[in-house]
């Protein structure tokens, strides 16, 4: 694991030259800093739900997942927090500090991280964004996946219509709906090319949105795009009157008792559904409980069971080894030799969600990476390494 760890930090080694972290300090749950012996404390038993449980009880080898958690804690990876819970109950929570940047910030600024520090998720926004279409598909307030996206703007004149009439919403959730777009490369991240900078400084997203070209039949071809996630909030505001905020708080939020957290504005005062959301490390794996127990909170269905299932298995290849849900991404992990389903939301910088029903586990991770494709496969392989301590 730790070969693996330096190799990535080897690939951006610039965080080696910025001296971010460190070196075997961490905060754990209780919120005092330990030296690096300590980060295989167990996580403190707070009021906000997560219940907390003993790694070797919950079927870990415990000492490959404290020299894991040593490891992590260690490396200068600029991870900030990582988490994991099995069989419903938190065993490890380690925070680290270093270097974040807020959405609109242009410079990193070191930071110190915490239970309670709110934390950017990017684009595990849209995750979040896909959930709350399906409680309002439960309700009947929001249209069925099959209707088409353009019909719900009937006073916007659209080139290329007839092409772009066929564009469901069901496109949108699977980011299929066929039309040009580019967000997806730290290339258009970092130069500033990226389509989903324009989504910033438009109140509305749908004249924006459909103004691209049709490159590929909708439903078709997976192009990763905040722009659908954006169509899919501004849809559910038209419906329901309320938006997205109000939404996320009273259909998601409150149901799960999360009661500190932020929803970023665009320039135009329009809540960025693609990457706006802001959690505590903890609120993003108690909404990873709930998805690991088919939709239930403490006795509360709070998304139905179908929604769950159908959003988190694949619709669309996304890459080679991905696929893509109704905005969560999907993957199959290895585990003593068999083959497991997983499902994650995945944000620009190391924001992740990773849920495997097959092992009741689900590994929660944020950090500071932002642009680099690197920061991605780190916290992939440190879900795979914790998957690998299970017994």
């Amino acid at each position: 694991m730790r070969r693996d760890l330096m190799a990535a930090v080897e690939r951006t080694g610039h965080f080696v030259r910025l001296g971010l972290i460190a070196f075997g300090m961490l905060t754990v749950d209780a919120g005092a800093t330990f030296a690096a012996d300590q980060t295989c404390a167990p996580p403190a038993l707070k009021a906000d739900g997560l219940a907390v449980g003993d790694t070797k009880a919950e079927g870990f080898d415990a000492k490959a997942l404290c020299a894991l958690l040593q490891t992590v804690t260690s490396d200068p990876n600029n991870l900030h927090s990582l988490l994991v819970l099995r069989h419903g109950k938190l065993v490890a929570g380690l925070y680290k500090p270093g270097v974040d940047r807020t959405l609109y910030s242009l410079w990193g600024m070191r930071r110190t991280f915490d239970a309670e520090t709110l934390h950017d998720m990017r684009s595990t926004s849209k995750s979040i964004v896909g959930l709350l279409y399906g409680i309002l598909l439960a309700r009947g307030e929001v249209p069925p996946l099959e209707t088409s996206v353009a019909s719900l703007y009937p006073d916007e004149r659209i080139s290329g219509a007839d092409q772009k009439r066929t564009i469901r919403i069901r496109d949108l959730l699977t980011m299929s709906s066929g039309l040009q777009w580019e967000e997806a490369s730290p290339v258009h991240r970092l130069s500033g090319m990226s389509d989903e900078l324009g989504l910033l400084w438009r109140k509305e997203p749908f004249p924006y949105v459909f103004s691209f070209p049709v490159a590929e039949q909708p439903g078709a071809v997976f192009t990763y795009s905040g722009g659908a996630t954006a169509l899919l909030a501004d849809i559910m505001t038209r419906q329901t009157g309320k938006d997205l905020r109000a939404l996320a708080g009273d259909l998601l939020f409150e149901p799960l008792g999360i009661t500190d957290w932020q929803w970023t504005a665009t320039l135009r005062g329009v809540h960025f559904a693609a990457a706006g959301l802001r959690l505590t490390p903890r609120d993003l794996m108690k909404i990873g409980v709930m998805l690991a127990e088919h939709g239930r909170w403490r006795g509360q269905q709070v998304v139905t069971a179908d929604w769950i299932a159908d959003a988190t298995r694949p619709h669309i290849s996304a890459g080679p080894r991905d696929g893509y849900g109704y905005q969560f991404w999907t993957r199959s992990v290895t585990w003593h030799g068999k083959r497991l389903e997983a499902a994650a939301t995945v944000g620009n910088g190391g924001q992740s969600m990773v849920m495997i029903p097959g092992l009741d586990l689900v590994v929660v991770t944020t950090g500071g990476n932002y642009g680099e494709i690197e920061g991605l496969d780190l916290v992939r392989g440190i879900a795979e390494e914790v998957v690998a301590t299970v017994r």
